[in-house]
């Protein structure tokens, strides 16, 4: 009976200590990190498509059915808005990109960031060399995240990835 209580125990931890890391959209699945957020939206389906196809941030933007499927170029952290104290190096020394899928909905669309990868700049890693967030921020096993990435890290990269896929306020200054 103790083992069970244990193992019980042992299970709710577990599952505990993943939510953290999910609270700011990051999605810890089958060896991989990706990031997914809903957008509440007065844009229609058309207008949103007319806007990822138009942005620069982005690159073989597929449009099938109602899904917008799109490869991020490689962004910088901007330093001037999470600054560099307690911010782990590789954050600020690496670019990131990824593969971007955008789900289409009436007045939502839900942004799923996957297979997102860190690219060098020369000071940190080799200029152009690309890891992947799970070699960074995972652990050996991949199936928990370091504790640094929930520190600072997950909370940059939140922002940042928040910055690039919300549209409701940069699409009306376009306007």
């Amino acid at each position: 009976m103790m083992k069970y209580l244990i193992v019980v125990i042992s299970l709710f931890i577990a599952t505990n200590s993943n939510a953290q890391a999910e609270d700011a959209n990051f999605l810890l699945k089958k060896f991989e990190i990706s990031w997914q957020k809903v957008y509440d939206t007065k844009m229609t389906k058309e207008e949103i498509i007319t806007y990822f196809k138009a942005s620069d941030k982005f690159w073989l933007v597929e449009v099938v059915a109602d899904t917008i499927i799109t490869k991020l170029k490689p962004q910088k952290i901007d330093i001037a808005k999470t600054g560099v104290a307690g911010v782990p190096v590789i954050v600020n020394k690496t670019s990131f990109k990824g593969l971007v899928i955008i789900e289409l909905k009436e007045k939502k669309y839900r942004v799923t960031l996957k297979n997102i990868v860190l690219i060098g700049d020369g000071e940190l890693l080799k200029k152009g060399e690309e890891q992947t967030f799970e070699q960074n921020y995972l652990n050996k096993e991949l199936t928990a995240y370091r504790p640094f990435f929930l520190k600072e890290p997950k909370g940059i990269y939140n922002l940042h990835f928040n910055n690039i896929f919300e549209i409701e306020i940069k699409a009306k200054e376009e306007w």
